[in-house]
């Protein structure tokens, strides 16, 4: 699926180093490559692709979106596309509720839809050239954005839109989040016994510190059931302060470390295989109690 879009300026920053200018704006934050772009056509053109579409998780507050409850929601950049490029083809917009609930609304004799269109973060421009074509190249249908609600076009985009696309726009089952093999090892400098070598796996977004907790919480205090939080059994706190305590705690007294590099409990663990441990093979992450 192809995409052209207009690029345009965004800022005019004048005379500036050019290097230096980047080094500021730098955010040690790896996200996967999710798209293809190419001048072919005579135009910018981003191309989506269903083997890489989907490699890019984000948090909203990474991605620029903020939110009047304070969450931060977890969010698929090539899926977020996908639903806005269609967001005019009434298919997209079927409430996906039980037939008996699933009855249209009317008002002043219109079709009323009680789903909200698009995604709720961003739109793209409804004159957006959208072309849909084979693996090979073969252009198979072309449109402008807006024009998917005629008629004509939404039975076009019914016999056109692949599987792939149809789950995430019309479905919306976004994907399963990405999965990333490591090991956790005691540091050298700990004198910890080094441990049976376990591969792990978990959600390449998983920040380092919920590593640190598991680290304090199921190796640290095994070895001793003191360190725990001093709270009687009478007079437990809730789930959410346990893992407010266990979190303060854990960055307290313990520090994850890559390549000998003490990482910061923000960092994701895909932020820290392609920025600090930048091997083949799978990440290995070593942990150590801090010195007091």
């Amino acid at each position: 699926m192809f995409s052209s879009l207009q690029a345009c300026k965004g800022e005019d920053l004048g005379k500036v180093e050019f290097d230096e200018e980047i080094k500021k704006r730098f955010k040690m934050v790896y996200v996967p490559n999710w798209f293809s772009v190419d001048l072919k056509t005579g135009m910018l053109t981003i191309t989506l692709d269903e083997s890489d579409c989907f490699a890019a998780w984000v948090s909203a507050k990474d991605a620029g979106f903020s939110s009047s409850d304070g969450s931060d929601p977890k969010l698929n950049l090539g899926g977020l596309l996908l639903q806005a490029l269609l967001e005019f083809w009434p298919r997209t917009r079927i409430n996906p509720m039980d037939e008996e609930e699933n009855e249209v609304n009317h008002v002043n004799g219109e079709q009323e839809n009680r789903v909200q269109k698009g995604n709720g973060y961003f739109q793209v421009p409804p004159h957006t050239p959208v072309i849909f074509g084979e693996a090979g190249g073969r252009t198979l249908f072309r449109l402008l954005c807006r024009d998917s609600g005629g008629e004509t076009e939404s039975m076009l985009l019914n016999e056109t839109v692949p599987q792939w696309v149809i789950d995430i726009t019309v479905d919306k089952n976004m994907p399963k989040f990405n999965k990333i093999p490591f090991y956790l090892q005691p540091h050298s400098s700990s004198g910890a016994k080094t441990l049976k070598k376990d591969r792990l796996s978990a959600s390449d977004m998983l920040q380092v510190r919920k590593v640190m907790e598991h680290v304090y919480e199921k190796i640290i205090n095994l070895d001793n059931e003191s360190q725990t939080t001093s709270s009687s059994a009478n007079d437990k706190p809730g789930d959410q302060e346990k893992e407010e305590d266990m979190a303060m705690l854990a960055e307290e007294k313990i520090e994850l470390m890559c390549q000998d590099q003490v990482l910061d409990p923000n960092m994701d663990l895909r932020t820290v295989k392609h920025f600090i441990w930048k091997s083949g093979g799978d990440l290995t992450l070593h942990y150590r109690q801090k010195s007091t």
